[in-house]
């Protein structure tokens, strides 16, 4: 019987393809390691950690008024944040295997057999798209936050996965698209675009210094992959496979020097960035894949050692420029240790000395190879941020020091609300948050006992209030800002 569906490219219409690819090299990662990896790197950001400033505790604060400014509500808000990450990372190896699966990025049919088929092939590429997801620099900080953009790429990584699996499950792949539409035409509004910058010389350099690290290592491959199939998207029917990622990706490179929040603008990207370096890999060349396991192994090893060292010099003062400089930068932190935070972190890293030792032994090929020391160097870095500098980091990102020093000064009970002026969003979400008080802005018909005021803010505080009326108790600075100092006012009896 014929085929009632033809391929649009026969072998003997299809553009040459650059990836030549063996059966023996497309076997599967591991999907235990693959799935440990990824947990690990999910809640290694989420799990333990305070509110940060500004744009985390903002994001944060928007569901205050359905669940309540409490602890619980910050536990549900981190755990709906871990899925909304994991979601990103399935739909981006889903839409990279169906992309990898299509004819035009098959590799080169061997004269005798053996070349790699279709979908092992798929899921060796999609593998290696997961991988270099994960080894974005970018991901770690942003994807680890309760904000709108993280929400965003999770949807945008959604309509991603609708238009590479529309060939083979087009149902399936509209109802995505109809999702990831509908979402984004709500949460698009709270983006802020300046598009007198798209003229601007010095926000396209800043939009591009700050790819050069975000999107690494994942823009250097993708640049070789668009350089490798140039004949497939610089034609007159783009082979979807290059083309789907790469007008994301350049969708999203026209509008970054209008985008007041760059980076968190350019999160969207990264799942199709990923996708695109993922068809580098099986066009590297053995020196390539050698200078990026090179590289890989002494840049992710210096900045392991490196947050080892300085916190073993917080814990005993050897070496003391490391713990001289940390007292300098944050003189009110105190250190604290923890046996099970310093077992999971040396875990980690044991577990980088066997990925390097399994990495530089003799083994199989696997196009996704190259790709699993950058995966694994950042999820390392990232586990030992999150578990050793912990408290440090907390101490000089969150605004946790600060409400302490407000509670100091603020006497229960707790259900007394409080006045406030000048605060910005973030300042407003930590003092609801972390005092669990009603908050109510400044004004003359308040009946609140207490006042917290924004040094900047004091010029224009007789507007709102009638100054004998209260009290001046303390100044405060939010121990890690300089710039950073409230005034909290008592009540006259």
């Amino acid at each position: 019987m014929a085929n009632q569906n033809p391929s649009p490219l026969t072998p003997k219409t299809r553009l040459p393809s650059p990836a030549i690819v063996a059966q023996d090299a497309v076997r599967r990662f591991p999907r235990w390691a693959l799935v440990a990896l990824c947990t690990a790197y999910a809640f290694a950001g989420f799990a333990g950690r305070e509110p940060w400033k500004s744009a985390d505790i903002e994001g944060f604060a928007q569901l205050f008024d359905v669940l309540g400014a409490s602890e619980f509500t910050w536990i549900l808000v981190r755990s709906l944040a871990a899925v909304l990450l994991g979601f990103i990372f399935i739909s981006t190896w889903y839409a990279t295997y169906y992309l990898a699966r299509r004819d035009a990025a098959q590799p080169v049919p061997f004269a005798f057999g053996g070349e790699a088929k279709p979908t092992d092939y798929a899921r060796a590429i999609a593998d290696g798209a997961l991988l270099a997801l994960v080894a974005c620099l970018g991901l770690a900080q942003l994807g680890h936050e309760t904000t709108s953009a993280l929400l965003q790429t999770t949807l945008i990584a959604l309509g991603f996965f609708s238009l590479a699996a529309y060939q083979y499950h087009p149902i399936k792949a509209l109802m995505a698209g109809v999702i990831a539409g509908s979402g984004l035409i709500f949460t698009i509004r709270g983006w802020m675009f300046d598009v007198s910058q798209w003229h601007s010389f010095a926000a396209w350099k800043n939009g591009l210094h700050m790819l050069v690290w975000f999107a690494w290592p994942a823009w250097a491959l993708a640049a070789l992959a668009i350089l490798k199939w140039r004949r497939h998207w610089f034609s007159r029917c783009p082979a979807p496979h290059i083309a789907i990622p790469l007008g994301i990706v350049l969708m999203h490179m026209v509008v970054l020097p209008i985008a007041m929040q760059q980076d968190r603008w350019f999160l969207g990207a990264l799942p199709a960035l990923a996708a695109l370096a993922a068809f580098a890999l099986p066009t590297l060349r053995r020196a390539m894949k050698s200078l990026i396991d090179l590289f890989t192994l002494l840049f992710f090893s210096g900045c392991a050692f490196v947050i080892w060292v300085v916190w073993i010099a917080m814990q005993t003062g050897v070496p003391p420029e490391p713990a001289a400089n940390v007292t300098r930068l944050l003189p009110a932190f105190t250190p604290t240790f923890s046996a099970p935070v310093m077992l999971l972190a040396l875990a980690a890293t044991v577990a980088w000395g066997f990925l390097v030792y399994w990495r530089l032994g003799k083994h199989r090929p696997a196009i996704w190879m190259s790709m699993v020391l950058p995966a694994g160097g950042a999820a390392l870095c990232w586990a030992l941020l999150m578990s050793l500098w912990l408290p440090l980091l907390d101490h000089a990102r969150s605004y946790k020091p600060l409400m302490t020093l407000v509670q100091k000064h603020i006497s229960p009970p707790s259900e007394q609300c409080l006045s406030v002026h000048g605060l910005r969003p973030a300042q407003y979400a930590a003092l609801r948050y972390y005092t669990n008080r009603p908050l109510a802005q400044a004004n003359r018909d308040a009946t609140c006992e207490w006042l917290v005021v924004d040094v900047d803010s004091v010029p224009s505080l007789p507007d709102y209030v009638t100054t004998e009326h209260w009290q001046l108790l303390t100044t405060i600075r939010r121990p890690s800002d300089k710039n950073e100092d409230w005034l909290i006012y008592k009540r006259k009896k």
